[in-house]
């Protein structure tokens, strides 16, 4: 073998060692298709709200946390306010967090956030009350 060749062998299989070439290098996924959310991370219990989707769409937690719904600022937003995939801007569309069950409910707004605590285990499925397709859900364990 040449010195070319044996160099080009060496990166090739340095490359596929570190995950460039083959292997699976996707992230785990929940139930939603969605990366689950990961302890120690200030956003691990965050939903943003953006379009017509939570996400992520489902959430698994423990008894006592705290999760935080977040709005994109509309201010923000380069497309003079339309949001919803017009040029890529932020959402200014108005949305609520309504939990099904009648447990709980965010106002409707455009920007900000929203918290609740989950103290008992169950599942907690939640709409916005303005876009029918709008769900998800927290898991408490």
């Amino acid at each position: 073998m040449t010195r070319k060749t044996t160099l080009t062998i060496a990166i090739v299989l340095a490359a596929a060692a570190c995950g460039g070439a083959g292997g699976d290098t996707t992230a785990p996924q929940n139930s939603s298709g969605n990366p689950p959310p990961t302890g120690g991370t200030p956003s691990a219990n965050t939903v943003s709200l953006s379009g017509e989707t939570f996400n992520p769409t489902a959430v698994t937690v423990s008894a006592g946390t705290t999760v935080k719904w977040k709005w994109e600022n509309c201010s923000s937003d380069p497309t003079g306010g339309y949001g919803g995939g017009y040029g890529g801007g932020t959402d200014c569309e108005s949305h609520n967090v309504t939990f099904d069950d009648g447990s709980g409910a965010s106002p409707t707004q455009t920007s900000g956030d929203y918290s609740r605590t989950f103290s008992t285990a169950g599942t907690y499925k939640y709409h916005c009350t303005m876009h029918s397709g709008m769900t998800g859900e927290i898991v408490v364990k």
